[in-house]
């Protein structure tokens, strides 16, 4: 039974895929996107965090959307490329959404105080100065800890591509190293026209 649980864990798409998979995926990206308008916590890219000059609704839900979106494009159009099986659209955009619902608990991290004391810090405060703030060497500790479900997020979109897109070896690990870091470039620069 561990050993069940650890490996959906690893691989929840064992059990979820397709139509499941984006419904349960739009949830976590409502909460998600909730939780970043509460909080001010920003999704600058896919693997970039923290605050931002537009506080308005809409930019933080077309942050995730973005997140979401420029991943599974590149997901679907580099495995229609690679895989020598069909793939269908839905697969590989819902288990894309489903992996981002640790960003849900990554942006519970940044509802508590000494968080919240980080994501308003002024960064051109002297480096001693900023340490001597209440708060905000816990805050530190807390943001690098909530990392730990950017980490799974990564391991589930890695999931996600190798079970919707029917992809192994190179083929697998080329097209996620060029759509996870690429597309976190591509998101910066889409998201950064967000800002004033």
């Amino acid at each position: 039974m561990k050993n069940e649980n650890l490996s959906l864990t690893i691989n929840p798409f064992k059990k979820t895929a397709g139509f499941p998979a984006l419904c349960w995926g739009i949830a976590g990206l409502i909460i998600a996107t909730i939780l970043s308008i509460i909080t001010g916590y920003h999704y600058h890219g896919l693997l970039h965090y923290g605050p931002a000059s537009n506080p308005a609704w809409w930019c933080f839900a077309a942050e995730h959307l973005i997140v979401w979106l420029v991943p599974a494009i590149l997901f679907y159009v580099g495995g229609l490329i690679l895989s020598k099986s069909r793939i269908r659209i839905i697969d590989v955009f819902g288990t894309t959404l489903f992996a981002q619902i640790p960003f849900v608990f990554m942006n519970l991290f940044a509802l508590l105080p000494a968080v919240q004391t980080v994501l308003k810090t002024d960064y051109n405060t002297p480096p001693q100065q900023l340490l001597t703030q209440p708060g905000f060497v816990l805050g530190s500790m807390l943001t690098s800890v909530s990392v730990i479900f950017l980490i799974i997020t990564l391991i589930w979109m890695f999931q996600a591509l190798r079970v919707s897109g029917n992809l192994k070896s190179w083929r697998l690990v080329t097209l996620y190293i060029v759509a996870v870091f690429g597309g976190d470039v591509l998101c910066r620069i889409i998201i950064k026209t967000l800002y004033p």
